[in-house]
């Protein structure tokens, strides 16, 4: 028997969530590793005799290194990566940050003038990635846009269907949006507590229990600012804007190009 491994990467803030707890479970036909097992994925794939298997896990920043990884074991795999206008992929993301106790500015966040951001232009080059991914596989990769997962998701999922050879009963799924966004003043609230408290960075956290303690710590404390903010009157929000309107009209202004680019291609 011939395995076939499809290997979804996300990115992040592109429906991940919505699929990987309404869609790739519910898919028949096809074994579903889901992205809590992924640490564990290339160790636990050899032991699963399915004729196809599904593997999903989001990334960004990680995005090159996980692909070169994970294609070393199975250069075959049939990848699967949706995309998002970068503008709206930015904001996105930049609200995940702030939650996450991050209290910089989008500015800092993304900075297309002078590429000092946290993020770089090139974690906003499409082209990259996928580019990245017809180096690294064999398969021609299933180019999926997160505009057409909200405007149609029927459609959306039934190319993922076709493309993994999967079936799925449409009744089954719950279409209704699984994450709403926290609103602007909570976020706002946030960011500026988060910079008074100086939450320490995820990332620099490594050891355990040390690491697990911390983030059940930072997690408590952002996360009842966020559900208790709805209580607080208005006086107690930061009055400046979240994200300056111009800075995300230059952000989407300088990736229209490529945007129109590759929905062009794949439409």
């Amino acid at each position: 028997m011939s395995q076939k491994i499809y290997f979804h990467v996300g990115l992040s803030k592109t429906g991940s969530t919505f699929l990987q707890h309404q869609v790739f479970p519910k898919l028949q036909g096809i074994y579903y590793l889901p992205t809590v097992k992924y640490r564990h994925a290339l160790k636990l794939l050899p032991k699963i005799h399915d004729e196809r298997v599904l593997v999903s896990r989001e990334f960004d920043q990680q995005f090159e290194q996980e692909v070169k990884k994970f294609s070393a074991q199975y250069p075959q795999a049939y990848p699967i990566i949706v995309l998002r206008e970068h503008s709206s992929w930015a904001v996105s993301n930049y609200k995940r940050f702030v939650k996450n106790g991050h209290s910089i500015s989008f500015k800092e966040f993304i900075d297309i003038e002078r590429d000092k951001g946290l993020f770089k232009k090139r974690d906003f080059d499409y082209e990259r990635y996928i580019d990245l991914l017809e180096q690294y596989f064999a398969q021609k990769p299933l180019i999926l846009f997160y505009e057409d997962l909200q405007k149609e998701p029927v459609k959306f999922v039934r190319k993922i269907m076709d493309y993994t050879g999967a079936e799925l009963s449409y009744s089954d799924v719950n279409w209704n949006p699984r994450h709403v966004s926290y609103d602007i003043d909570s976020l706002k609230l946030v960011r500026k507590l988060s910079d008074k408290i100086q939450f320490q960075k995820k990332l620099e956290v490594h050891t355990k229990p040390r690491g697990f303690l911390y983030n059940l710590y930072a997690n408590i404390v952002r996360y009842s600012i966020l559900y208790a903010s709805k209580l607080f009157p208005k006086t107690w929000f930061p009055k400046e804007e979240f994200i300056n309107p111009a800075e995300i009209e230059e952000l989407r202004q300088y990736f229209s190009p490529q945007w129109d680019s590759l929905r062009n291609k794949t439409h």
